[in-house]
């Protein structure tokens, strides 16, 4: 896009390059272009329902600590039925987040990407909606967070290029860590804080006891999982971040 004006329209040419930029977006102060071309309309969030959401993840997102059909997945996909969302799960215990980059990527030393269920598995369903939850298993196997939320950023871009929005939740407490662990997961919920903004989904602090550890009442007792409760308190958040309509649009 041509950022300076042409002869006749010299306001923009004697402003910064970056503020002409800018106005061009907002607004046509030179008059450049008219209310309802592309370049004056602030693009809208995805639209993702009707459609298909896939999830990408471990353990927790498997449902595990959970009854069936009381994992947060279960109860997300059953509260978005009625918009005519179908989820479709992915997660398996213990998997890592190089295990969901896409196939044929290369990392030495690091768990190859799994056909079955990573980025490009998900993408063949031609989702709406991506999610990745990989909670602590990274951090636990001694992967930095900034190569973790890279990965993520990783499979975000590939997900986009196919016209599919990502939804990142964040880390959970897990019992035995120790400091450096620790460390890794406070570091990677604040990158991807940064990252991903309105479309990271922070479940952490809600599921930790003072100690950061699982809180009693959210529990499944093996200091690893959640319960029934711990998993609704995750798909409650979830919810809300796709309520508030800044990362994605669901209709109704």
């Amino acid at each position: 896009m041509e950022v300076g004006s042409p002869p006749g329209r010299r306001c923009a040419r004697a402003l910064p390059v970056w503020v002409a930029v800018w106005l061009l977006g907002v607004v046509a102060s030179c008059g450049g272009g008219s209310e309802n071309s592309s370049e004056n309309r602030v693009p809208a969030v995805p639209q993702v329902s009707p459609g298909t959401w896939v999830v990408l993840g471990s353990s927790t997102a498997a449902g595990v600590g959970a009854p069936a059909g009381k994992g947060w997945v279960a109860l997300l996909g059953a509260a978005q039925q009625p918009s005519g969302v179908v989820t479709n799960n992915l997660a398996r215990s213990g998997l890592l987040t190089s295990q969901a980059l896409p196939t044929g990527t290369s990392l030495p030393g690091r768990a190859p990407p799994d056909p079955t269920a990573n980025i490009d598995r998900a993408l063949a369903s031609s989702p709406k909606l991506v999610m990745l939850a990989f909670p602590t298993n990274d951090a636990l196997a001694g992967v930095s967070a900034g190569e973790t939320v890279g990965d993520w950023q990783l499979i975000r871009q590939r997900a986009a290029q196919a016209g599919a929005a990502t939804l990142v939740l964040s880390t959970q407490p897990r019992d035995g860590l120790d400091p450096t662990q620790r460390a890794i997961l406070d570091e990677m919920d604040r990158l991807s804080a940064d990252a991903f903004g309105a479309c990271f989904v922070a479940v952490r602090a809600a599921l930790s006891d003072a100690q950061g550890h699982i809180a009693a009442l959210y529990s499944a007792g093996d200091g690893v999982h959640l319960n029934a409760e711990g998993h609704r308190v995750v798909s409650d958040r979830v919810m809300a971040a796709l309520a508030s309509g800044r990362c994605v649009r669901v209709t109704d």
